[in-house]
């Protein structure tokens, strides 16, 4: 049964309740420490709680920041902390959340809104649509041996987190200008969510900071944490890639090297790797590198035409789509994409759609991450195999989406 519940931002004196809220939702404990260092980077103008009463049945926030598309960067709404209470599901209530959240979103005139979701079946029926996907991997320590070894200009070296939050900031934002969905950090985000204070994952191992270094310059950077065990039979311990950004293919493959080559290590694993992942090519026995791709930023255009003229695309032509957007009627309707050397431009139109394809699926291909032929074999979009084909090489981009951390 839906029910009608207060809906407003939080304060300061709602935060206990809140927190309470959502970890009832997903199951884990509030700890001071951790809430000390969200605290820090949360932005209370934009959350939303349902209140049933004084009690908050559910929650969403907002981090704002700019997203890199193809060719360019857009406002875009990071959608987190979104849950309701065991107590009060099935109740309409992620809906009414859902909606008036977006509608805040389309006032603020922000193009985009992302998230990462729990469950992949929750945001579809919103109108996100998966943009990216991501790659985790396990790969046995012996059996990393590159089919090249290429020898380095540079040297690697071991740093503390004060030095790690002065130096790397600059290579992620290099980075982030070519690599859709990265998008930026603040100064305070690196240091409470990215390189975290407090060390509030303690059971997950010793963590490690590292960079790539040429002339002086730092190229590339990884982080990185061990769990070590040991046995009769020989080392047995984890060593878990957090991150590992490069802006040279020299700092790239001096990385791995040095990642490969940390004794006493068993098995190497990481997460959140591009679904394009070099590294495969470069080892010598590329099967021993154990690979499962899963959904990563989930993406919604909240207002088409700025979005459309916002992004690059990999080929000249024109296209007249049509939209079905119920949960956001400002969009539905058809639009004409014309792409040109100078640009894009996106309106409405009454031509006849050549393409007719829901909010979904137009944001699975805006970051050239999903195509619309493929789109079409699964029976989620209309429209001729040839102008499909046409506006898979308009909407294609390189290199394909990667959003390489959870917000």
């Amino acid at each position: 049964m839906s029910i009608e519940l207060r809906l407003r931002p939080i304060g300061a004196t709602d935060w206990e309740e809140y927190t309470r809220a959502n970890a009832a939702a997903f199951g884990w404990e509030p700890n001071s420490e951790q809430l000390a260092e969200i605290e820090q980077i949360f932005e209370f103008d934009r959350t939303l709680a349902a209140f049933d009463g004084p009690e908050i049945a559910g929650t969403t926030s907002i981090y704002s920041f700019d997203l890199t598309v193809p060719g360019g960067a857009l406002p875009t709404a990071g959608v987190t902390w979104v849950s309701v209470k065991p107590t009060h599901r099935r109740r309409g209530i992620l809906r009414q959340i859902m909606q008036r959240q977006l509608n805040d979103v389309h006032e603020r005139n922000e193009p985009l809104a992302a998230l990462w979701a729990s469950e992949s079946i929750i945001y579809g029926r919103f109108g996100y649509g998966l943009a990216a996907q991501n790659v985790e991997f396990t790969i046995d320590r012996l059996r990393t041996s590159l089919a090249r070894e290429t020898p380095s200009c540079g040297r690697t070296r071991l740093v503390r987190r004060e030095e790690a939050l002065e130096a790397w900031p600059a290579v992620y934002d290099e980075v982030r200008a070519r690599q859709p969905g990265f998008y930026t950090r603040s100064k305070k985000w690196w240091g409470h969510q990215t390189l975290r204070g407090p060390d509030v994952e303690r059971r997950a191992g010793v963590r490690f900071y590292v960079q790539y270094e040429e002339d002086g310059r730092v190229q590339g950077y990884a982080r990185y944490r061990i769990r070590g065990e040991g046995g009769t039979e020989g080392p047995t311990g984890t060593l878990s890639v957090v991150d590992l950004t490069s802006a040279s293919e020299s700092a790239y493959t001096a990385l791995w090297q040095y990642l490969f080559g940390v004794d006493l290590i068993g098995t190497i694993t990481a997460t959140h790797r591009p679904i394009d992942e070099p590294l495969y090519w470069m080892l010598a026995d590329p099967r021993r590198l154990v690979r499962r791709p899963y959904d990563s930023l989930w993406l919604r255009l909240v207002d088409v035409p700025p979005a459309m003229e916002g992004r690059r695309y990999g080929a000249a032509g024109r296209l007249v789509f049509e939209l079905r957007d119920p949960f956001c009627p400002w969009n539905e309707g058809r639009y004409e994409l014309e792409v040109g050397a100078e640009g894009a431009r996106c309106r409405r139109t009454d031509a006849s759609p050549e393409v007719t394809l829901s909010a979904a699926d137009l944001a699975a291909v805006y970051l050239g991450g999903s195509r619309l032929t493929t789109l079409r074999l699964a029976g989620r979009v209309e429209g001729e195999w040839a102008t499909l084909r046409r506006a898979d090489a308009i909407f294609s981009w390189d290199p394909l989406p990667w959003c390489p951390e959870v917000f």
